[in-house]
């Protein structure tokens, strides 16, 4: 694929998919714009990306702060022109409680990290989407959200929201040349799952590598007729 000119934004870019996705759609020719919590962080991002400044925007954003989302978006335009795609992989995972013993701060907590900041992100870019009456956004769910099992409740109902603001935005965008679509993993194979599961069989969870080949084919010109759809990767899980 070749996405020479166009610029991506991936949210959650210094994480373990997050960096692979950046790294793939830089290796496409897109220019890539990071939103990042944590200055500790930054040394995830693959070196050929910093490397090339003139091709990558790196701005410390809360992405649960509407103000500071809106900042970052009008950062990319003002650096690259446009907002071509959107792959939200910002987010994370907390769970262990039964609905009964979740404490409120735990459910704001799920609710802020994986629901509000996929809402404030998709809203911001559909501003510049809509001027420009093209671009892809891909949004990431989770098996959980839609196979839902005890003592994830806060982490399911999240990502279950995510999949439902996805499917809003395709119906709403119909025509328009934008189109929305969210992937929903298993569990995926990374260090940090590794080592909280380390008895498990890890042939049978899902690479960053595979997801971000799926991400980049959405956004491509074959997948333009694709919207409003969740597709599940799960693996052998």
């Amino acid at each position: 694929m070749n996405f020479k000119g166009k610029t991506a934004i991936v949210t959650g870019g210094t994480g373990a998919l997050g960096s692979v996705v950046a790294g793939q759609f830089f290796d496409a020719g897109a220019n890539i714009a990071i939103p990042y919590n944590s200055e500790k962080s930054l040394p995830n991002i693959p070196k050929r990306l910093v490397d090339k400044k003139e091709r990558i925007l790196l701005l410390q954003t809360d992405l649960t702060v509407e103000d500071q989302v809106n900042v970052f978006t009008d950062g990319v335009v003002k650096k690259f022109g446009t907002i071509d795609f959107l792959a939200n992989t910002a987010g994370g995972y907390a769970g262990g409680s039964e609905i009964a013993d979740v404490t409120v701060a735990e459910w704001d907590g799920m609710m802020n990290l994986n629901l509000k900041s996929a809402f404030l992100i998709c809203s911001s870019v559909l501003r510049v989407m809509r001027k420009q009456k093209s671009g892809t956004i891909v949004n990431i769910s989770a098996m959980a959200a839609l196979s839902p099992s005890a003592k994830k409740g806060p982490y399911a109902v999240s990502k279950r929201g995510v999949v439902t603001l996805t499917e809003t935005i395709a119906e709403e965008v119909k025509g328009t040349g934008i189109t929305a679509n969210a992937i929903a993993p298993s569990i995926i194979l990374t260090d940090a799952n590794k080592q909280s599961m380390p008895k498990s069989d890890f042939t049978k969870w899902v690479t960053p590598e595979e997801i971000s080949q799926c991400i980049l084919y959405l956004c491509s010109h074959e997948a333009r007729s694709i919207s409003g759809n969740v597709i599940k990767m799960y693996g052998g899980v």
